[in-house]
C-alpha cells in the first residue's frame, strides 16, 4: 500500500460514519422543521387571524344578511391578513371571498360541520382542496345564535417555497460542514499516515539489514509514540546483541589465542629437547595443564552462557553440608591470596545446616566472586569472606579492599560481557563471570547484591532463601 493509498483509507475511516450520519441528519432536521415548524406556525397564525375575524364578524349581524355588506366587510379587513378570507353562511355556502376568482363558487356548501351551542364546539367535516392549509371558526352571536363561519386558508404553494428555502440553507450548511470535514480530515490523516509511512520505512530498513536508526517518539499521538517507542526499545536491544556478539568474538579470539599460544611454544621447546631436562619438561607440562584448565573453564562459561541463553539451565539439587562445602571452595584460593600478597580472613559460622542446593553450580559461583576479589585486590590488601544463616537465608560475603566498582557501572556489571573500568588493566577474562554467578544464584531462588565506592573495595552479597533437605 502506498502513500496516497493509506491516506485516502484514513480519510475513510475517519470520515465514513460522518459522512453517512450528517446528510441524514440534516434531512431529518429539514422534515422535523417543515412539519413541526413551518406547517405547525402557518396553523397558528391562521386560527388567531381566523379567531380575530369571527369576533369582529360577531359584532356587525348585517354582513349575514347583505350581500354587499360582507364584501365591504372582507375589503377592509383582507389587506391586513396574509391569508384568503371567506364566510359562510349558517349551512356552510360561501358568502363572499377576498379572492375574486373564487365568484364561482357563491353559493356552493364548501363546509359542512355540526355545532353544539352548549359546548361552544363544532364537528368538522371538510370538502376542502388537498392543496390548502385551512381554518374554519363559527362566528356565535352574543346569545349564542350561530351566524355562519369564517374560512381562511393559505395555499401550501407558500409553505413549499418556504421550505424549500430552508432545504436549500441545511444542504448548504450540511455541504459546507462535508467540506470542512474532509478537509480536516485530510490533514489530520496526512499528519498520520506519514508518522505511521516513517515507522514502515523503519521497520524495512531493520528487516533489510540497513542502519538502525531510532525514531522521535515526542510530540506524537498516544498510539504512534507507543508504537515508536516499542521500535526504539526493539533497536536499543539489537544494537546492544551486535556489540555483545562483536565482543564475544573478540575476547573469543583473545581468550583461546593466548593459551593456545603458550600450549604450542612449550610443545615446541618439548620437541626440541626440552624433554632431556626432567625439571624443565615438568615446569612444561605444569604450564600446560594450566592453560588447558584456563580453556576448560572458559568452555565452561560459553555453556553456561548458552544454557542460560536457551532457557535449559536446570538444577540438580542435593542435600549439602554448607560449612563443609564453602570451607573446600576457600580452601582452593587460600595459598593464591597468600602468594599475591593479600591478608585473607574467613569467617563461617559454625553450625551451619545440611542445604538442599546444586553445589556444583553454586561452587561455580561463588568461585567467580573469590577469583575477582583476587584479581582486583593489590597486594597489602585484605579479603574477607563470612557466611552465615540470617532470617531463613543462606548468606555469603565476599568482601574486598579493592579499586571499588564507579555507581554508573554498577548497573552494568552484570551484563554479559561487561568489564569495568578497572578491569581493562587485566587482559584475562571474557566479562562472563559475574554474569554467570548471577544466573545460578537467581536460580537458586536467591540473589546478589553488591555493595561497593570507588577507592573503598567491594562487597558482593549471595543470599539464598533456605530450604529443607
Amino acid at each position: 500500500m502506498n502513500f496516497h493509498s493509506l491516506r485516502f483509507r484514513l480519510i475513510l475511516n475517519n470520515l465514513l460514519p460522518f459522512l453517512l450520519i450528517m446528510p441524514i441528519v440534516g434531512l431529518l432536521m429539514v422534515y422535523l422543521l417543515e412539519t413541526q415548524g413551518i406547517v405547525a406556525s402557518v396553523s397558528r397564525d391562521l386560527n388567531q387571524q381566523a379567531l380575530l375575524v369571527a369576533d369582529t364578524a360577531s359584532m356587525q349581524s348585517s354582513i349575514w344578511v347583505d350581500r354587499n355588506s360582507a364584501q365591504a366587510f372582507l375589503v377592509r379587513i383582507s389587506p391586513r391578513l396574509s391569508a384568503r378570507v371567506m364566510l359562510l353562511d349558517s349551512g356552510g355556502r360561501m358568502l363572499v371571498s377576498s379572492n375574486p376568482a373564487d365568484e364561482g363558487l357563491i353559493g356552493k356548501i364548501l363546509y359542512s360541520g355540526q355545532y353544539s351551542s352548549q359546548s361552544g364546539t363544532e364537528n368538522k367535516q371538510t370538502n376542502l382542496p388537498s392543496q390548502f392549509s385551512e381554518v374554519v371558526v363559527p362566528v356565535v352571536r352574543s346569545d349564542g345564535l350561530l351566524l355562519g363561519y369564517v374560512r381562511m386558508d393559505n395555499p401550501l404553494t407558500n409553505i413549499y417555497q418556504r421550505s424549500l428555502q430552508l432545504r436549500q440553507i441545511t444542504l448548504w450548511v450540511v455541504g459546507l460542514g462535508l467540506i470542512l470535514g474532509i478537509g480536516m480530515g485530510w490533514l489530520l490523516s496526512r499528519d498520520l499516515a506519514q508518522q505511521l509511512q516513517a515507522a514502515t520505512k523503519a521497520v524495512t530498513s531493520l528487516a533489510t539489514g540497513q542502519t538502525l536508526t531510532l525514531l522521535d517518539d515526542k510530540k506524537k499521538p498516544k498510539e504512534i509514540s507507543q508504537l515508536y517507542q516499542a521500535f526504539n526499545t526493539l533497536v536499543t536491544r539489537l544494537r546492544n546483541l551486535e556489540d555483545n556478539r562483536k565482543r564475544l568474538l573478540a575476547n573469543l579470539v583473545h581468550e583461546i589465542g593466548r593459551p593456545l599460544g603458550s600450549i604450542q611454544s612449550a610443545v615446541q621447546a618439548l620437541k626440541g629437547g626440552a624433554d632431556s631436562d626432567s625439571e624443565l619438561r615438568a615446569d612444561l607440562l605444569d604450564g600446560m595443564a594450566g592453560e588447558i584448565h584456563r580453556l576448560d573453564h572458559l568452555v565452561g562459561e560459553l555453556a553456561n552462557l548458552h544454557n542460560e541463553l536457551a532457557g535449559t539451565l536446570l538444577l540438580n539439587r542435593a542435600p549439602v553440608e554448607a560449612g563443609v562445602w564453602l570451607q573446600k571452595i576457600i580452601e582452593t584460593y587460600h595459598q593464591q591470596a597468600i602468594d599475591k600478597g593479600i591478608t585473607w580472613e574467613c569467617q563461617i559460622q559454625s553450625d551451619l545446616p545440611v542445604l538442599n542446593l546444586d553445589a556444583d553450580q553454586l561452587t561455580l559461583a561463588v568461585q567467580n566472586l573469590i577469583s575477582n576479589a583476587i584479581r582486583y585486590t593489590p597486594s597489602g590488601g585484605k579479603i574477607t569472606i563470612t557466611s552465615k544463616i540470617a532470617s531463613k537465608k543462606f548468606v555469603i560475603d565476599v568482601k574486598d579492599t579493592g579499586p571499588g566498582i564507579p555507581q554508573e557501572e554498577q548497573k552494568k556489571i552484570f551484563e554479559p560481557f561487561t568489564r569495568g573500568s578497572t578491569a581493562r588493566r587485566f587482559s584475562q577474562g571474557m566479562g562472563l563471570g559475574l554474569t554467570i554467578a548471577k544466573d545460578l544464584v537467581e536460580a537458586h531462588g536467591g540473589q546478589i547484591v553488591l555493595t561497593s565506592e570507588p577507592g573503598s573495595g567491594s562487597l558482593f552479597r549471595i543470599i539464598i532463601p533456605v530450604q529443607g533437605t
